[in-house]
């Protein structure tokens, strides 16, 4: 059944009925968006969609792989782009808002200490490596220069492997931990609970947001993360392992280990990582004109009541 169009004349979660359609938090949003977004567009057409039509055709299994890894980075990153931009526009024409954050307002624990260290720790590594990577990998243009300033190109690869050595550290406590506790869980009967896990509601959720953009329906109702939040979620971490194991075969066997395709495999998630980090990641977390200029969410560990209710209305709330 078609939903009644009306519906979205009044103002839902976190949404105002009037005031000023440009305001500043919106108006930042806009630019910061559209500045990252065109960034990484133009590094997506130059790095990946030029050199893709213009190579020859070629049954190479090197080539084979590099093609279908460029076609995997262009829909992905595109699909983020317009699934964002929609977003924007929403929450323009709603008026999004920012829940009021004061210390009158009740607060609900979201996050915990070792949350907030490993994603300081995220963030220093993937940014060193990020810079290191691209340094090495664009050495005979521009990287030579930053290099240089970092003590030469062999102490900017020792940088580049100290970083990734600290972020497989990352990722191997991240995922041993929590799947030992949720195994640990199930076997003593307690509720093991694994919210981070995509399943067929974010399926439907997706969908129904998609709708809701369109004015065609309503917003779905979240529990403790959205379709959005898990994708980003996963996108990253899977991507490191996808990042990390090709890393480890270069490192200890050169960038022809594996015939190149170690190389290849691993350049390639580095370019999409970065990409999928400035066109969706840093939009969801900080820069929607909900939570723009940021959201320190996972440094405070709390969020208000309010937040929770509209945010995840299907989570329980625990203050």
């Amino acid at each position: 059944m078609k939903a009644d169009p009306t519906a979205h004349t009044s103002p839902g979660p976190g949404q105002v009925p009037s005031g000023k359609l440009f305001t500043g938090r919106i108006v930042g949003s806009i630019v910061t968006f559209s500045l990252i977004s065109s960034i990484c567009l133009i590094w997506l057409v130059t790095l990946v969609i030029e050199p893709m039509v213009t190579t020859p055709v070629s049954f190479d299994l090197n080539d084979v792989f590099s093609l279908g890894f460029d076609l995997l980075i262009t829909v992905l990153i595109l699909f983020a782009f317009v699934h964002n931009s929609l977003d924007l526009m929403t929450s323009a024409a709603y008026r999004v808002r920012k829940p009021k954050m004061d210390k009158s307002v009740p607060k609900v624990k979201r996050f915990g200490i070792f949350e907030t260290i490993q994603h300081l720790t995220l963030i220093a590594t993937t940014a060193t490596s990020a810079l290191t990577g691209f340094t090495l990998m664009f050495y005979s243009s521009w990287g030579s220069s930053v290099a240089n300033d970092l003590g030469g190109f062999t102490q900017t690869l020792n940088i580049h492997y100290a970083s990734a050595i600290v972020m497989g550290i990352l990722v191997a406590y991240h995922f041993g931990f929590y799947s030992a506790k949720y195994i640990a869980s199930r076997a003593i009967g307690a509720p093991a609970r694994f919210d981070i896990n995509l399943g067929k509601k974010d399926i439907t959720d997706f969908f129904a947001n998609i709708k809701f953009y369109l004015g065609r329906g309503d917003k779905p109702k979240f529990a403790k993360y959205s379709y959005a939040q898990k994708f980003d979620y996963w996108g990253i971490y899977w991507g490191m392992v996808i990042l990390g194991l090709p890393g480890l075969l270069i490192w200890s066997g050169g960038i022809g280990a594996y015939g190149g395709l170690a190389f290849i495999f691993h350049v390639k998630e580095a370019l999409l990582a970065v990409l999928f980090l400035g066109v969706f990641h840093f939009y969801q977390v900080h820069f929607t004109p909900r939570q723009f200029p940021a959201d320190l969410t996972l440094f405070t560990g709390v969020v208000s009541e309010e937040e929770m209710h509209e945010d995840h209305p299907l989570e329980p709330v625990n203050p």
